[in-house]
Protein backbone atom coordinates (compact mmCIF):
# COMPACT_ATOMS: atom_id res chain seq x y z
CA UNK A 1 0.00 0.00 0.00
CA UNK A 2 3.05 2.33 1.38
CA UNK A 3 4.33 2.17 -2.20
CA UNK A 4 1.30 1.86 -4.08
CA UNK A 5 0.68 5.53 -2.81
CA UNK A 6 4.59 6.93 -3.07
CA UNK A 7 4.71 5.74 -6.82
CA UNK A 8 1.11 7.46 -7.40
CA UNK A 9 2.69 10.51 -6.18
CA UNK A 10 5.43 10.29 -8.28
CA UNK A 11 3.81 9.65 -11.66
CA UNK A 12 1.04 12.23 -11.06
CA UNK A 13 4.02 14.83 -10.53
CA UNK A 14 5.88 13.56 -13.82
CA UNK A 15 3.21 13.36 -15.98
CA UNK A 16 0.76 15.96 -14.95
CA UNK A 17 -2.63 16.02 -13.93
CA UNK A 18 -3.89 16.25 -17.18
CA UNK A 19 -1.68 13.10 -19.10
CA UNK A 20 -2.46 11.84 -15.78
CA UNK A 21 -6.20 12.02 -16.67
CA UNK A 22 -5.43 10.79 -20.24
CA UNK A 23 -4.02 7.49 -18.78
CA UNK A 24 -6.64 6.64 -16.78
CA UNK A 25 -9.30 7.63 -19.25
CA UNK A 26 -7.52 5.99 -22.43
CA UNK A 27 -6.31 3.16 -20.54
CA UNK A 28 -9.81 2.15 -18.90
CA UNK A 29 -11.84 2.45 -21.89
CA UNK A 30 -9.60 -0.02 -23.71
CA UNK A 31 -9.57 -2.40 -20.85
CA UNK A 32 -13.37 -2.07 -21.04
CA UNK A 33 -13.46 -3.93 -23.97
CA UNK A 34 -12.34 -7.08 -22.17
CA UNK A 35 -16.05 -7.41 -20.48
CA UNK A 36 -16.29 -10.98 -22.06
CA UNK A 37 -13.45 -12.00 -20.83
CA UNK A 38 -14.23 -11.32 -17.17
CA UNK A 39 -17.19 -13.19 -17.68
CA UNK A 40 -15.74 -16.46 -18.88
CA UNK A 41 -12.93 -16.15 -16.25
CA UNK A 42 -15.46 -16.22 -13.04
CA UNK A 43 -16.95 -19.06 -15.31
CA UNK A 44 -13.60 -20.76 -15.68
CA UNK A 45 -12.57 -20.76 -11.99
CA UNK A 46 -15.84 -22.32 -10.68
CA UNK A 47 -15.46 -25.42 -13.30
CA UNK A 48 -11.78 -25.82 -12.45
CA UNK A 49 -12.90 -25.88 -8.93
CA UNK A 50 -15.68 -28.06 -9.38
CA UNK A 51 -13.84 -30.65 -11.25
CA UNK A 52 -11.02 -30.51 -8.83
CA UNK A 53 -12.99 -30.79 -6.11
CA UNK A 54 -14.54 -34.20 -7.63
CA UNK A 55 -11.26 -35.43 -8.54
CA UNK A 56 -12.19 -35.54 -11.66
CA UNK A 57 -8.62 -35.30 -13.76
CA UNK A 58 -10.46 -35.74 -17.28
CA UNK A 59 -12.48 -33.21 -17.22
CA UNK A 60 -10.48 -30.40 -15.11
CA UNK A 61 -7.68 -31.08 -18.38
CA UNK A 62 -11.05 -30.73 -20.76
CA UNK A 63 -12.04 -27.80 -19.25
CA UNK A 64 -8.70 -25.82 -19.14
CA UNK A 65 -8.38 -26.63 -22.94
CA UNK A 66 -11.85 -25.54 -23.92
CA UNK A 67 -11.60 -22.47 -21.90
CA UNK A 68 -8.21 -21.50 -23.51
CA UNK A 69 -9.30 -21.92 -26.97
CA UNK A 70 -12.44 -19.56 -25.76
CA UNK A 71 -10.10 -16.84 -24.22
CA UNK A 72 -7.92 -16.92 -27.80
CA UNK A 73 -11.04 -16.35 -29.73
CA UNK A 74 -11.97 -13.38 -27.01
CA UNK A 75 -8.81 -11.98 -27.89
CA UNK A 76 -9.20 -11.99 -31.71
CA UNK A 77 -12.81 -10.08 -31.45
CA UNK A 78 -11.50 -7.79 -28.57
CA UNK A 79 -8.54 -6.95 -30.64
CA UNK A 80 -10.32 -5.88 -34.37
CA UNK A 81 -13.34 -4.44 -31.95
CA UNK A 82 -10.66 -1.85 -30.58
CA UNK A 83 -8.51 -0.98 -33.79
CA UNK A 84 -12.03 -0.22 -35.63
CA UNK A 85 -14.66 0.99 -33.13
CA UNK A 86 -12.23 1.87 -30.35
CA UNK A 87 -9.99 4.19 -32.83
CA UNK A 88 -13.00 5.75 -33.83
CA UNK A 89 -14.42 6.86 -30.59
CA UNK A 90 -11.05 7.59 -29.36
CA UNK A 91 -10.53 10.35 -32.00
CA UNK A 92 -14.04 11.56 -32.23
CA UNK A 93 -15.63 11.05 -29.07
CA UNK A 94 -12.71 11.82 -26.03
CA UNK A 95 -12.24 14.99 -24.62
CA UNK A 96 -8.47 15.15 -25.40
CA UNK A 97 -6.03 18.36 -26.15
CA UNK A 98 -5.20 18.28 -29.91
CA UNK A 99 -1.24 18.28 -28.89
CA UNK A 100 -1.43 15.53 -26.56
CA UNK A 101 -3.39 13.39 -28.92
CA UNK A 102 -0.32 11.53 -30.37
CA UNK A 103 0.58 10.35 -27.10
CA UNK A 104 -2.74 9.11 -25.95
CA UNK A 105 -2.81 6.69 -29.42
CA UNK A 106 0.07 5.45 -27.91
CA UNK A 107 -1.36 4.63 -24.99
CA UNK A 108 -3.90 3.43 -26.60
CA UNK A 109 -1.79 1.00 -28.90
CA UNK A 110 0.49 -0.43 -25.99
CA UNK A 111 -3.07 -1.17 -23.90
CA UNK A 112 -4.43 -2.87 -26.57
CA UNK A 113 -1.56 -5.29 -26.70
CA UNK A 114 -1.66 -5.24 -22.52
CA UNK A 115 -5.10 -6.15 -22.93
CA UNK A 116 -5.24 -9.35 -25.45
CA UNK A 117 -2.48 -10.86 -23.88
CA UNK A 118 -4.26 -10.93 -20.64
CA UNK A 119 -6.99 -12.44 -22.20
CA UNK A 120 -5.31 -15.05 -23.49
CA UNK A 121 -3.49 -15.51 -19.74
CA UNK A 122 -6.87 -15.04 -18.03
CA UNK A 123 -7.30 -19.24 -17.64
CA UNK A 124 -3.86 -20.05 -16.26
CA UNK A 125 -4.83 -16.87 -13.65
CA UNK A 126 -8.39 -18.54 -12.41
CA UNK A 127 -6.42 -22.28 -12.44
CA UNK A 128 -4.42 -20.65 -9.35
CA UNK A 129 -7.21 -19.22 -8.20
CA UNK A 130 -9.01 -23.02 -8.29
CA UNK A 131 -6.37 -25.05 -7.07
CA UNK A 132 -6.14 -22.29 -3.73
CA UNK A 133 -2.41 -21.77 -4.55
CA UNK A 134 -2.59 -18.31 -2.83
CA UNK A 135 1.16 -18.36 -1.90
CA UNK A 136 2.22 -17.29 -5.45
CA UNK A 137 0.10 -14.35 -5.16
CA UNK A 138 2.74 -13.22 -1.93
CA UNK A 139 5.32 -13.38 -4.14
CA UNK A 140 3.80 -11.97 -6.80
CA UNK A 141 2.60 -8.80 -4.94
CA UNK A 142 6.62 -8.65 -4.16
CA UNK A 143 7.53 -8.71 -8.04
CA UNK A 144 4.66 -5.80 -8.14
CA UNK A 145 6.28 -3.17 -5.54
CA UNK A 146 9.71 -3.83 -7.48
CA UNK A 147 8.41 -3.65 -10.88
CA UNK A 148 6.62 -0.38 -9.51
CA UNK A 149 9.96 0.89 -8.32
CA UNK A 150 12.12 -0.04 -11.15
CA UNK A 151 8.83 1.60 -13.41
CA UNK A 152 9.26 5.02 -11.47
CA UNK A 153 13.11 5.18 -11.68
CA UNK A 154 13.39 4.88 -15.44
CA UNK A 155 10.38 7.35 -15.44
CA UNK A 156 12.39 9.74 -13.38
CA UNK A 157 15.64 9.31 -15.70
CA UNK A 158 14.22 8.72 -19.18
CA UNK A 159 14.13 11.87 -20.98
CA UNK A 160 11.11 12.06 -23.60
CA UNK A 161 7.42 12.28 -23.94
CA UNK A 162 6.47 11.12 -19.70
CA UNK A 163 3.27 9.73 -20.62
CA UNK A 164 4.27 7.46 -23.45
CA UNK A 165 7.34 5.99 -21.38
CA UNK A 166 5.20 5.48 -18.95
CA UNK A 167 2.56 3.20 -20.66
CA UNK A 168 5.63 0.93 -22.33
CA UNK A 169 7.14 0.74 -18.70
CA UNK A 170 3.63 0.09 -17.27
CA UNK A 171 3.53 -2.96 -20.42
CA UNK A 172 6.48 -4.04 -20.07
CA UNK A 173 5.81 -5.08 -16.40
CA UNK A 174 2.82 -6.61 -17.08
CA UNK A 175 3.93 -9.06 -19.37
CA UNK A 176 6.71 -10.06 -17.36
CA UNK A 177 4.01 -10.65 -14.52
CA UNK A 178 1.95 -13.10 -16.89
CA UNK A 179 4.93 -14.75 -18.39
CA UNK A 180 6.02 -15.35 -14.51
CA UNK A 181 2.47 -16.88 -14.36
CA UNK A 182 2.68 -18.81 -17.34
CA UNK A 183 5.64 -20.65 -16.65
CA UNK A 184 4.14 -21.48 -13.05
CA UNK A 185 1.17 -22.95 -13.92
CA UNK A 186 3.21 -24.96 -16.47
CA UNK A 187 5.57 -26.59 -13.73
CA UNK A 188 2.48 -26.59 -10.90
CA UNK A 189 -0.77 -27.73 -13.18
CA UNK A 190 -0.97 -31.13 -15.56
CA UNK A 191 -3.71 -29.25 -16.65
CA UNK A 192 -2.37 -25.96 -17.92
CA UNK A 193 -0.75 -27.40 -21.37
CA UNK A 194 -0.99 -25.61 -24.52
CA UNK A 195 -3.94 -28.04 -25.95
CA UNK A 196 -6.54 -26.09 -27.56
CA UNK A 197 -8.85 -28.68 -28.63
CA UNK A 198 -12.64 -27.50 -27.38
CA UNK A 199 -14.95 -30.32 -25.82
CA UNK A 200 -18.67 -29.16 -26.97
CA UNK A 201 -20.67 -30.38 -23.94
CA UNK A 202 -18.21 -28.33 -21.41
CA UNK A 203 -18.42 -25.30 -23.96
CA UNK A 204 -22.31 -25.22 -23.92
CA UNK A 205 -21.93 -25.51 -19.78
CA UNK A 206 -20.08 -23.07 -19.36
CA UNK A 207 -21.55 -20.80 -21.68
CA UNK A 208 -24.78 -21.27 -20.15
CA UNK A 209 -23.44 -20.50 -16.81
CA UNK A 210 -21.41 -17.37 -18.70
CA UNK A 211 -24.33 -16.36 -20.95
CA UNK A 212 -25.97 -14.10 -18.33
CA UNK A 213 -22.58 -12.25 -17.34
CA UNK A 214 -22.63 -10.86 -20.54
CA UNK A 215 -25.51 -8.35 -19.80
CA UNK A 216 -24.00 -7.67 -16.13
CA UNK A 217 -20.51 -7.41 -17.30
CA UNK A 218 -21.50 -4.61 -19.69
CA UNK A 219 -23.88 -3.06 -18.06
CA UNK A 220 -21.01 -2.43 -15.10
CA UNK A 221 -18.47 -1.62 -17.43
CA UNK A 222 -20.40 0.95 -19.19
CA UNK A 223 -21.48 2.22 -15.64
CA UNK A 224 -17.44 2.38 -15.06
CA UNK A 225 -16.52 4.16 -18.31
CA UNK A 226 -19.58 6.22 -18.71
CA UNK A 227 -19.05 7.62 -15.29
CA UNK A 228 -15.09 8.66 -16.75
CA UNK A 229 -16.98 9.91 -20.15
CA UNK A 230 -19.52 11.89 -18.84
CA UNK A 231 -17.16 13.54 -15.87
CA UNK A 232 -14.75 14.17 -19.52
CA UNK A 233 -17.51 15.98 -21.63
CA UNK A 234 -18.33 18.45 -18.55
CA UNK A 235 -15.13 19.37 -17.68
CA UNK A 236 -11.38 17.74 -18.94
CA UNK A 237 -9.03 15.28 -18.46
CA UNK A 238 -8.00 17.03 -15.07
CA UNK A 239 -11.65 15.92 -13.29
CA UNK A 240 -10.79 12.34 -15.23
CA UNK A 241 -7.29 12.37 -12.91
CA UNK A 242 -9.29 13.18 -9.74
CA UNK A 243 -11.89 10.10 -10.48
CA UNK A 244 -8.71 8.05 -11.33
CA UNK A 245 -6.58 9.14 -7.97
CA UNK A 246 -9.96 7.92 -6.23
CA UNK A 247 -10.11 4.79 -7.99
CA UNK A 248 -6.38 4.05 -7.26
CA UNK A 249 -6.92 4.71 -3.69
CA UNK A 250 -9.85 2.22 -4.03
CA UNK A 251 -7.98 -0.45 -6.05
CA UNK A 252 -4.95 -0.01 -3.37
CA UNK A 253 -7.36 -0.18 -0.12
CA UNK A 254 -8.99 -3.27 -2.06
CA UNK A 255 -5.41 -5.25 -2.96
CA UNK A 256 -4.78 -4.60 0.63
CA UNK A 257 -8.42 -6.84 2.13
CA UNK A 258 -9.91 -8.90 -0.68
CA UNK A 259 -7.22 -11.21 -0.21
CA UNK A 260 -9.94 -13.16 2.35
CA UNK A 261 -12.76 -12.94 -0.82
CA UNK A 262 -10.22 -14.37 -2.91
CA UNK A 263 -9.41 -17.10 -0.85
CA UNK A 264 -13.46 -18.11 -0.09
CA UNK A 265 -14.92 -18.25 -3.40
CA UNK A 266 -13.25 -21.25 -4.32
CA UNK A 267 -14.22 -22.65 -1.14
CA UNK A 268 -18.20 -21.49 -1.79
CA UNK A 269 -18.05 -24.00 -4.81
CA UNK A 270 -16.93 -26.67 -2.97
CA UNK A 271 -19.17 -26.06 0.66
CA UNK A 272 -22.36 -25.60 -2.16
CA UNK A 273 -21.21 -28.61 -4.28
CA UNK A 274 -21.10 -31.04 -0.76
CA UNK A 275 -24.25 -29.72 0.57
CA UNK A 276 -22.82 -28.11 3.17
CA UNK A 277 -24.92 -25.03 3.33
CA UNK A 278 -24.23 -24.10 7.07
CA UNK A 279 -20.51 -23.83 6.62
CA UNK A 280 -21.66 -21.88 2.76
CA UNK A 281 -23.82 -19.29 5.17
CA UNK A 282 -20.80 -19.02 8.00
CA UNK A 283 -18.42 -18.27 5.33
CA UNK A 284 -20.11 -15.51 3.61
CA UNK A 285 -20.74 -14.36 7.12
CA UNK A 286 -17.33 -14.06 8.71
CA UNK A 287 -15.47 -13.24 5.57
CA UNK A 288 -17.36 -10.42 4.76
CA UNK A 289 -17.14 -8.92 8.61
CA UNK A 290 -13.28 -9.60 8.54
CA UNK A 291 -12.95 -7.74 5.39
CA UNK A 292 -15.56 -4.79 6.96
CA UNK A 293 -13.31 -4.91 10.07
CA UNK A 294 -10.01 -4.40 8.02
CA UNK A 295 -11.70 -1.52 5.85
CA UNK A 296 -12.43 -0.09 9.40
CA UNK A 297 -9.19 0.27 10.28
CA UNK A 298 -7.77 1.88 7.39
CA UNK A 299 -11.08 4.12 6.61
CA UNK A 300 -11.75 5.93 10.40
CA UNK A 301 -8.09 8.01 10.06
CA UNK A 302 -8.48 8.63 6.26
CA UNK A 303 -11.68 9.91 6.55
CA UNK A 304 -11.01 11.91 9.97
CA UNK A 305 -7.46 13.39 8.09
CA UNK A 306 -7.98 13.00 4.45
CA UNK A 307 -6.88 16.57 3.27
CA UNK A 308 -3.18 16.34 5.51
CA UNK A 309 -3.13 12.63 3.84
CA UNK A 310 -3.83 13.38 0.60
CA UNK A 311 -1.66 16.76 0.54
CA UNK A 312 1.16 14.69 1.75
CA UNK A 313 0.79 11.97 -0.96
CA UNK A 314 0.60 13.93 -3.91
CA UNK A 315 1.91 17.36 -2.54
CA UNK A 316 0.50 21.01 -3.57
CA UNK A 317 -0.55 19.37 -7.66
CA UNK A 318 -3.60 18.06 -6.17
CA UNK A 319 -6.48 18.02 -8.93
CA UNK A 320 -9.70 19.83 -7.38
CA UNK A 321 -12.22 17.67 -5.95
CA UNK A 322 -9.73 14.55 -5.46
CA UNK A 323 -10.31 14.56 -1.58
CA UNK A 324 -14.31 14.36 -1.98
CA UNK A 325 -14.16 11.90 -4.66
CA UNK A 326 -11.56 9.50 -2.42
CA UNK A 327 -14.10 10.52 0.74
CA UNK A 328 -17.09 8.76 -1.32
CA UNK A 329 -15.26 6.25 -2.65
CA UNK A 330 -14.34 5.27 1.01
CA UNK A 331 -17.56 5.21 2.29
CA UNK A 332 -18.99 3.51 -0.53
CA UNK A 333 -16.68 0.98 0.45
CA UNK A 334 -18.79 -0.61 3.29
CA UNK A 335 -21.55 -1.15 0.78
CA UNK A 336 -19.03 -2.88 -2.09
CA UNK A 337 -17.52 -5.19 0.56
CA UNK A 338 -20.41 -5.91 1.54
CA UNK A 339 -22.26 -7.08 -1.27
CA UNK A 340 -19.03 -8.97 -2.69
CA UNK A 341 -19.02 -11.81 -0.73
CA UNK A 342 -23.14 -11.96 -1.38
CA UNK A 343 -22.43 -12.42 -5.15
CA UNK A 344 -19.95 -14.73 -5.05
CA UNK A 345 -22.40 -16.85 -3.29
CA UNK A 346 -25.16 -16.39 -6.09
CA UNK A 347 -22.42 -17.28 -8.59
CA UNK A 348 -21.59 -20.54 -6.28
CA UNK A 349 -25.19 -21.59 -6.12
CA UNK A 350 -25.23 -21.29 -10.34
CA UNK A 351 -27.78 -18.18 -10.05
CA UNK A 352 -25.89 -16.13 -12.52
CA UNK A 353 -29.04 -15.13 -14.68
CA UNK A 354 -30.96 -14.30 -11.57
CA UNK A 355 -27.96 -11.95 -10.15
CA UNK A 356 -27.76 -10.27 -13.95
CA UNK A 357 -31.46 -9.97 -14.51
CA UNK A 358 -32.90 -8.08 -11.41
CA UNK A 359 -29.81 -6.87 -9.52
CA UNK A 360 -27.02 -5.67 -11.85
CA UNK A 361 -29.32 -3.74 -14.33
CA UNK A 362 -29.84 -1.14 -11.17
CA UNK A 363 -26.13 0.20 -11.82
CA UNK A 364 -27.64 1.71 -15.25
CA UNK A 365 -29.44 4.53 -13.27
CA UNK A 366 -26.05 6.02 -12.47
CA UNK A 367 -25.39 7.45 -15.37
CA UNK A 368 -28.52 9.57 -16.43
CA UNK A 369 -28.99 10.55 -12.94
CA UNK A 370 -25.08 11.74 -13.12
CA UNK A 371 -25.43 13.43 -16.10
CA UNK A 372 -28.79 15.43 -14.86
CA UNK A 373 -27.15 16.44 -11.84
CA UNK A 374 -24.36 17.95 -14.06
CA UNK A 375 -26.89 19.31 -16.82
CA UNK A 376 -28.20 21.21 -13.93
CA UNK A 377 -25.01 22.64 -13.06
CA UNK A 378 -24.59 20.93 -9.64
CA UNK A 379 -21.23 20.08 -8.08
CA UNK A 380 -19.20 16.97 -9.20
CA UNK A 381 -19.45 15.64 -5.52
CA UNK A 382 -23.22 15.64 -5.79
CA UNK A 383 -23.07 13.83 -9.58
CA UNK A 384 -20.60 11.15 -7.26
CA UNK A 385 -22.73 10.70 -4.45
CA UNK A 386 -26.18 10.11 -6.97
CA UNK A 387 -23.70 7.81 -8.77
CA UNK A 388 -23.42 5.36 -4.96
CA UNK A 389 -26.99 5.08 -4.66
CA UNK A 390 -27.74 1.93 -7.33
CA UNK A 391 -24.57 0.14 -5.46
CA UNK A 392 -26.85 0.07 -2.27
CA UNK A 393 -29.95 -0.96 -4.18
CA UNK A 394 -28.16 -3.59 -5.94
CA UNK A 395 -26.97 -4.97 -2.25
CA UNK A 396 -30.46 -5.59 -0.81
CA UNK A 397 -31.94 -7.31 -4.47
CA UNK A 398 -28.99 -9.52 -3.65
CA UNK A 399 -29.41 -9.87 -0.35
CA UNK A 400 -33.16 -11.18 -0.98
CA UNK A 401 -31.94 -13.14 -4.31
CA UNK A 402 -29.45 -15.16 -2.38
CA UNK A 403 -32.46 -15.85 0.33
CA UNK A 404 -34.63 -17.10 -1.87
CA UNK A 405 -32.45 -19.28 -3.40
CA UNK A 406 -30.49 -21.30 -0.18
CA UNK A 407 -32.76 -19.73 2.54
CA UNK A 408 -29.98 -17.62 3.34
CA UNK A 409 -30.63 -15.18 6.86
CA UNK A 410 -30.83 -11.91 4.67
CA UNK A 411 -32.12 -9.97 7.65
CA UNK A 412 -29.75 -11.25 10.15
CA UNK A 413 -26.64 -10.46 7.34
CA UNK A 414 -28.20 -6.44 6.85
CA UNK A 415 -28.51 -6.07 10.95
CA UNK A 416 -25.33 -7.90 12.13
CA UNK A 417 -22.89 -7.52 9.34
CA UNK A 418 -23.79 -4.17 6.83
CA UNK A 419 -25.47 -2.15 9.84
CA UNK A 420 -23.37 -3.24 12.95
CA UNK A 421 -20.30 -2.52 11.19
CA UNK A 422 -21.35 0.93 9.47
CA UNK A 423 -22.11 1.93 13.21
CA UNK A 424 -18.81 0.57 14.23
CA UNK A 425 -17.11 3.10 12.33
CA UNK A 426 -19.21 6.00 13.39
CA UNK A 427 -18.11 5.14 17.15
CA UNK A 428 -14.68 4.31 16.17
CA UNK A 429 -14.23 7.96 15.03
CA UNK A 430 -16.13 9.85 17.87
CA UNK A 431 -13.23 10.49 20.27
CA UNK A 432 -10.46 10.70 16.91
CA UNK A 433 -13.04 13.39 16.06
CA UNK A 434 -12.94 15.34 19.26
CA UNK A 435 -9.69 15.47 19.61
CA UNK A 436 -9.16 16.55 15.72
CA UNK A 437 -11.11 19.45 16.49
CA UNK A 438 -9.49 20.50 19.15
CA UNK A 439 -5.49 20.65 17.89
CA UNK A 440 -4.20 22.70 14.71
CA UNK A 441 -3.83 20.91 11.38
CA UNK A 442 -0.43 19.42 10.70
CA UNK A 443 1.43 16.46 11.00
CA UNK A 444 1.27 16.29 14.89
CA UNK A 445 -2.73 16.04 14.88
CA UNK A 446 -2.04 13.93 12.17
CA UNK A 447 0.01 11.07 13.77
CA UNK A 448 -1.87 11.70 16.93
CA UNK A 449 -5.54 11.29 14.79
CA UNK A 450 -4.21 8.42 13.16
CA UNK A 451 -2.73 6.52 16.33
CA UNK A 452 -5.96 6.97 18.44
CA UNK A 453 -8.12 5.91 15.52
CA UNK A 454 -6.17 2.70 15.35
CA UNK A 455 -7.11 1.93 19.08
CA UNK A 456 -10.20 3.44 19.16
CA UNK A 457 -11.34 1.28 16.29
CA UNK A 458 -9.10 -2.19 17.46
CA UNK A 459 -11.24 -1.33 20.37
CA UNK A 460 -14.26 -0.79 19.51
CA UNK A 461 -14.07 -4.11 16.78
CA UNK A 462 -13.11 -6.63 20.40
CA UNK A 463 -15.34 -5.31 22.42
CA UNK A 464 -18.90 -4.68 20.09
CA UNK A 465 -17.57 -6.11 16.87
CA UNK A 466 -16.19 -10.09 17.78
CA UNK A 467 -18.41 -12.86 19.29
CA UNK A 468 -17.07 -15.23 22.29
CA UNK A 469 -15.94 -17.85 19.91
CA UNK A 470 -14.08 -15.32 17.44
CA UNK A 471 -12.51 -13.58 21.11
CA UNK A 472 -11.61 -17.43 22.10
CA UNK A 473 -9.91 -18.47 18.56
CA UNK A 474 -7.86 -14.83 18.54
CA UNK A 475 -6.62 -15.60 22.51
CA UNK A 476 -5.76 -19.28 21.39
CA UNK A 477 -3.92 -17.79 17.89
CA UNK A 478 -1.67 -15.05 19.95
CA UNK A 479 -1.11 -18.06 22.53
CA UNK A 480 0.22 -20.42 19.90
CA UNK A 481 1.71 -17.69 18.08
CA UNK A 482 3.75 -15.58 20.74
CA UNK A 483 3.66 -17.74 24.84
CA UNK A 484 3.96 -21.50 24.12
CA UNK A 485 5.81 -21.06 20.65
Amino acid sequence: MAISFVTTRVVLEKLGASDYGINNLVGGFVASFAVLNSILSSGTRRFLALYIGKNNDKELKLTFSTAFAIHILIAVIVGIALETAGIWFLNAKLNIEPTRMAAAHWVFQLSVINTIVNIIMTPYMAAVTAHEKFSIYAAMSVFDVVGKLLVIYILILLPGDKLIIYAILQLAISLTGILIYRIYCGYQFPECGNSVKVNKKLLKEMLCFSGWGVFGHIITVVNSQGMSIILNLFFSTVMNAARGLANTVNLIIAQFITGFQTAAQPQLVKFYGAGEMDRFFRLIFNVTQYTLFLLAIVTVPCLLELDYIVGLWLGDDIPPYTCDFVKITLICGIIYRSNSMIESGLSAIGRVKENNMYSVPVYLLSLPLVYLVLKLDMDPTAAYWIGSVPPLISFLINLFLLSKFTAFPAKKYFLNIFLKNLGLVLISAVLPFIVQIHMVPGFLRFISVSLLSLASTCVTIWFLGLNNDLKLTIRKKISERFIHK
